[in-house]
């Protein structure tokens, strides 16, 4: 049945002599004239999404308590994390190509979230049950290779379907989903946990592949057909993603822009444990206040910035990042917690103001190149710093110190960010409107050409 709605979408002949294909066909600019199909996928986009995150928000901390309770220390985990981050480096690039040009009557995206789903269930629910140390370390790089899989491919369909002028607030209803699926999650599996960790695991892999089955199920993908006209290889969509070589510069400050989040979201969870003395239900509740405020600031954060720009919301983002992390200095009990996760669910929704950035000039037939590109670096990039961040807690015994370090590379990212504008101001492609974050007349129609002067690139959703 998915198979026969998937292949009624028209589909659009491959352009001889164009890379990448034209987006003015008429078959791709009824897609996303259709506004009912395109929210009908919104609504199952971010259904599926639900389902992955009130799955994935209290299993992945706790697979990492695990592997401390049984002698791991945190050098190790930031290893191990970093170990897989630089692996799907470049793993993405290939999944993501393979997406772009695949030619399955599932769609594009479709047959690589399905191939994971299977791998990242046996996964979650062997890991409880194992009590070897390699057993368990096999297991988990299993569930991250995987769910990186998933990860490369699935969260693409929220730009796949959605118009560019839009792209920020849509953005902004995914995370109001993650959020409200991480609240449940870190409210309620955080509980489970102190009494049943197994059942966690076990409702995790069931209710992840469940919900994601049905979205893949409703979700219509845009009539592209993009075959590929060579074999996959690295250098391939970097090519694509970097024509005009000023999109380096965007890239690396997206990059580095991810290290504090990712730096506090690997050790809170210690932090809260080991400095804080609060069990893992203790934690769940305090995180799961901040995540209802992200839900209800997710939306206007996506509006910020379609309104008045990524730069705003970059400066704003930087100003509640230093907040952050002053005030970790002085927390000692939960209710601190309690304000940390606020100002961190109050930051995270800004985030997205960098991708946007580079969403806004992207051709769509070659979503997986820009994305994969920009994975590449970013992933590198942070694996690297996660690994450099678990020394220093090793060496010094603070998490503040690590904290510290995420927030002194993303303010360097705010910094990159300014010189990116100021290069495209001086540049010849209509900077313009990239250095403000609004779009041209020509940008905002999905039917649109871009030329080879104004070469996207985007970050994974």
């Amino acid at each position: 049945m998915m198979q026969d709605e998937k292949s009624a979408e028209t589909v659009i002949p491959a352009i001889e002599g164009v890379t990448p294909p034209s987006a003015t066909n008429s078959a791709l600019n009824a897609f996303y004239a259709d506004r009912k199909r395109m929210w009908s996928n919104v609504l199952w986009i971010t259904f599926g999404q639900f389902g992955m995150s009130v799955s994935m928000t209290i299993v992945e901390p706790l697979m990492n308590l695990r592997l401390k309770a049984i002698g791991v220390s945190e050098s190790s985990v930031g290893l191990l994390t970093s170990a897989n981050l630089w692996a799907v480096s470049f793993l993405v690039m290939y999944f993501s190509w393979k997406s772009d040009h695949s030619t399955s009557r599932l769609g594009r995206r479709t047959p690589y979230t399905l191939l994971s789903l299977p791998f990242i269930a046996v996964a979650l629910v062997l890991f409880p049950l194992s009590t070897q140390k390699w057993m368990l370390i096999t297991l988990m790089l299993t569930y991250f290779f995987f769910n990186d899989m998933k990860a490369s491919t699935y969260p693409l369909l929220a730009i796949d379907c959605v118009s560019k002028e839009v792209l920020a607030r849509v953005s902004g209803l995914v995370a109001i989903t993650v959020s409200m699926a991480g609240f449940l999650s870190t409210r309620l599996g955080a509980k489970m946990a102190d009494v049943n960790p197994k059942g966690v695991f076990f409702i995790a892999a069931a209710v992840m592949t469940s919900m994601t089955l049905v979205a893949l199920w409703r979700i219509k993908e845009p009539p592209v057909y993009h075959p590929a006209k060579s074999s996959f290889n690295l250098l391939a969509p970097i090519k694509i993603a970097c024509r005009d070589k000023r999109i380096l510069v965007l890239i690396v400050a997206v990059a580095l822009l991810n290290s504090f989040p990712m730096i506090f979201k690997t050790w809170v969870w210690f932090y809260a444990k080991s400095k804080l003395g609060l069990t893992i239900g203790d934690t769940g509740v305090a995180i799961s206040w901040g995540l209802l405020l992200q839900v209800a600031f997710s939306y206007p954060a996506g509006w910020l910035i379609d309104r008045f720009g990524s730069y705003l919301a970059l400066c704003i983002q930087w100003l509640i990042m230093l907040t952050l992390v002053l005030s970790s200095i002085h927390v000692t009990n939960s209710h601190g917690l309690v304000l940390l996760m606020s100002l961190y669910f109050l930051f995270l929704p800004l985030q997205v103001a960098g991708d946007t950035i580079l969403w806004r000039t992207m051709d769509k037939a070659d979503t997986g190149s820009y994305t994969s590109t920009v994975a590449l670096v970013r992933n590198f990039s942070t694996g690297t710093v996660i690994a450099i961040s678990g020394f220093l807690i090793k060496w010094t015994g603070s998490y503040i110190v690590a904290f510290w370090f995420g927030f002194g590379l993303s303010s360097v990212a705010l910094v990159v960010f300014f010189i990116y504008r100021n290069i495209m101001r001086d540049g010849r492609a209509e900077p313009a409107s990239i250095a403000t974050g609004h779009e041209p007349d020509d940008i905002k129609k999905p039917d649109s050409h871009l030329g080879a002067s104004r070469t996207p690139s985007v970050a994974t959703v």
